[in-house]
């Protein structure tokens, strides 16, 4: 069906409306749901439906599609002095030009902040090409007056389209944090309504979950968790390690990367064992000796783990670099021994070779060829990697990986 484009609607009020219907979805999400809920997957989800593909018309690849005989009205064509009232038809013809484009072919309807007061010419829009319709009168035909007015309408959609790209592109950038603020509101308001309900002190049925909450750590203390004041044990929230505790921890074992380049003949004999315990000697200067190796979590042995209160807050695996399948079979390692309470921890890999970028790449190919992959939250060529996990037997709950490479004399 023919329409005229950018004619329906405003890019403000529509992307504005776009966010609004999300912000209400959020909002009515049952408190339960985004508690226990993967705050990534959840984030991912409503950021991906406020997203919009912009409009790409490609202008240098239009053909004409089809070409067709038609009578065309010449009653108000001057220069053929036709009486006044009279209505005189000829022969002509009708040729359509196609012009492929990418996006979402509901931004045909919506007019750009910046546009042509003249309007755009009628088009037909189909899922990756719109078509636009020229006639003219068989008798007067000109094939320069013709190639004329193709390129012009064809120039004014292409103007449009970059007006409208501008503004999708401006909605795109500022939208996911409207969508995150939302978000962490709703999960606020949430715990809040969660709490109130707990301060009753009346019982209530218990439920298999647990809920998350990140509590706050101090520096160079063994990591001190805090049960948050509830009466009732409905909701007995698991302690995690706090992201800023989490980031020393990988400060003070990233450390040990000047010890290796400073001593590396002492480091080019040693096995994966012992030169974890060299990290393990950094931990415990920090920790107050609560690192230890080898301690048994979950399904295996891990090869360090900081605990606080009986609780494993974080885990590290050591591993020398020995090619991606062993990189994937370490990554099952670490993801075996994670009970329900571990949620931070890190893949050390020692490498001897001398390509580190290479190596790098690849960790990072593995690490996001997973199933278990949700996000990249960094990626450094040169340095530290940071991975959103979420493992399929266990949904809502992350887990942080972050990896780094050490280079360890052969």
């Amino acid at each position: 069906m023919k329409f005229y484009p950018f004619n329906e609607a405003n890019t403000s009020a529509t992307f504005r409306n776009i966010i609004d219907k999300t912000r209400e979805e959020i909002n009515s999400l049952d408190n339960e749901y985004i508690l226990k809920a993967s705050q990534t997957e959840l984030e991912d989800y409503y950021v991906n439906k406020v997203l919009i593909e912009p409009l790409v018309l490609r202008t240098e690849q239009y053909y004409i599609e089809d070409q067709s005989g038609t009578q065309i009205d010449v009653s108000h064509d001057f220069r053929r002095a036709i009486p006044r009232g009279r209505r005189v038809s000829v022969q002509g013809t009708t040729v359509d030009i196609a012009i492929p484009y990418e996006g979402d072919p509901v931004l045909w309807r919506i007019c750009p902040s910046t546009f042509s007061v003249s309007g755009y010419p009628e088009i037909v829009v189909r899922d990756d090409s719109i078509m636009i319709s020229f006639s003219f009168p068989d008798d007067s035909a000109d094939p320069d007056a013709l190639k004329s007015r193709i390129d012009r309408d064809v120039q004014s959609l292409a103007q449009a389209v970059g007006n409208l790209r501008r503004d999708v592109e401006n909605h795109n950038t500022s939208a996911p944090q409207a969508i995150k603020s939302a978000l962490q509101s709703k999960l606020q308001r949430a715990k809040s309504a969660i709490g109130a309900v707990s301060a009753l002190g009346i019982p209530i049925k218990q439920r298999d979950t647990p809920l998350t909450y990140a509590v706050p750590t101090k520096r160079r203390k063994a990591p001190t968790i805090q049960m948050p004041k509830v009466q009732t044990e409905r909701y007995e929230p698991e302690p995690t390690l706090a992201n800023e505790e989490y980031q020393h921890i990988l400060e003070v074992m990233r450390s040990m990367s000047l010890v290796i380049e400073r001593n590396p003949g002492a480091f080019s004999t040693l096995d994966e064992e012992s030169i974890r315990t060299h990290f393990l000697l950094q931990l415990n200067g920090h920790y107050e000796g609560n690192a230890t190796g080898e301690t048994f979590n979950a399904a295996g042995k891990t090869d360090i783990l900081i605990r606080a209160s009986n609780r494993n807050v974080f885990i590290a695996e050591c591993k020398f670099w020995k090619g991606q399948k062993a990189f994937g079979e370490a990554i099952d390692q670490l993801l075996g021994y994670l009970s329900w309470r571990d949620t931070k921890c890190a893949l050390l890999i020692f490498n001897e070779t001398k390509d580190s970028s290479s190596v790098r790449e690849k960790i990072h190919e593995v690490m996001e060829s997973r199933s278990e992959h949700r996000r990249t939250a960094s990626f450094d060529p040169n340095g530290d990697a940071r991975y959103i996990f979420v493992k399929e037997s266990d949904p809502g709950r992350e887990i942080i990986i972050t990896t780094q490479l050490y280079d360890i004399p052969k």
